[in-house]
């Protein structure tokens, strides 16, 4: 199989969820691949290898006795090795998609992305910026402090993935669709000068002048570009399936306007698919419309496919 674009991708399921206390998203990949990942590739003749999914076996496990953060050495052990299989695949040619779980899986993903990289692009697709650091965190979860831990602040195990610190700069990452912000998160990335778009600046400024600023930012000297995408930045209405909801999120256009400007440009050198949770789902909504936005973040179409594939197998 060949795609058009000339892409061929990797993908690798990490069902982690010691990141967060909602149980649910450790579902996500098998949601994904069950809403026909795989077939929406062979239909846009894009080539795929799948790795599977993780083996999460850990002796932790979740109780009132034992807290988030006992997790750390668990979560690190993950992201180092998704880091060296992100490195591996940008490496032979292919563009890596991590299927999450919760967004601590991101710290790996975007390490292996930035050792391969000489300056790496983060587009953060988010309705929280998850930059608390454990000095600022409400609730000591991981899954809140990956964009500080890949700006280099946080607990040294995780900060130190893959060898090195930081993976992006403050000038090379932009945080867009936010509304829910600890103060601490705002504190925290003002005085780093790192780029965020609220849900109030969409609405001011319009989608399209906040990807334009977005763009630029990401792509500033940078060689490759990371999309790490959580899907409680949509609004529920459109996207159900994720354990954080908040009304108002991104609209179906808006999101659709970001992933598909991104694969106009053929720039996504490597991306995730964060917080799906079919335990909250409607249907497997929330798991088909990744994979639409997936696809036009690849460059590649979801409409004949719905139409010829998933219609008839309803």
């Amino acid at each position: 199989m060949t795609s058009s674009n000339n892409k061929k991708v990797k993908i690798f399921g990490v069902p982690l969820d010691l990141g967060t206390s909602k149980l649910g998203v450790d579902l996500g990949p098998r949601a994904i691949r069950h809403a026909g990942l795989i077939e929406a590739l062979e239909f846009n003749k894009i080539d795929y290898e799948d790795y599977g999914n993780f083996n999460i076996n850990f002796n932790n496990t979740k109780s009132n006795n034992v807290s988030i953060a006992d997790f750390r050495k668990d979560i690190s052990m993950i992201s180092e090795r998704l880091a060296g299989l992100t490195f591996e695949a940008i490496q032979s040619g292919y563009t890596p998609i991590t299927l999450g779980g919760d967004h601590s899986v991101s710290i790996g993903s975007i390490a292996g992305a930035s050792k391969k990289a000489e300056r790496l692009g983060i587009l953060w697709l988010d309705c929280h910026p998850d930059a608390n650091t454990p000095e600022t965190s409400p609730s000591g979860n991981i899954h809140g402090m990956t964009v500080a831990i890949s700006l280099g602040h946080g607990h040294p195990e995780l900060v130190n993935c893959a060898g090195f610190s930081p993976k992006v700069l403050p000038d090379n990452i932009c945080i867009v669709g936010t509304k829910d912000i600890d103060s601490g998160e705002e504190d925290f990335l003002k005085k780093l000068g790192v780029s965020m778009f609220t849900l109030f600046d969409i609405e001011k400024m319009g989608i399209v002048n906040v990807m334009d600023n977005a763009l630029k930012t990401i792509s500033n000297k940078c060689d490759l570009i990371h999309v790490s995408f959580d899907v409680d930045v949509l609004d529920p209405l459109i996207a159900p399936g994720t354990g954080i909801l908040s009304r108002g999120g991104l609209s179906y256009r808006e999101i659709s306007y970001i992933m598909e400007t991104l694969g106009r440009l053929n720039i996504v050198s490597s991306i995730d698919i964060i917080e799906i949770n079919p335990l909250m789902d409607i249907k497997n909504q929330t798991a088909e419309l990744a994979i639409e936005l997936l696809l036009n973040a690849l460059g590649g179409a979801y409409g004949d496919y719905q139409r010829n594939y998933l219609q008839k197998n309803r």
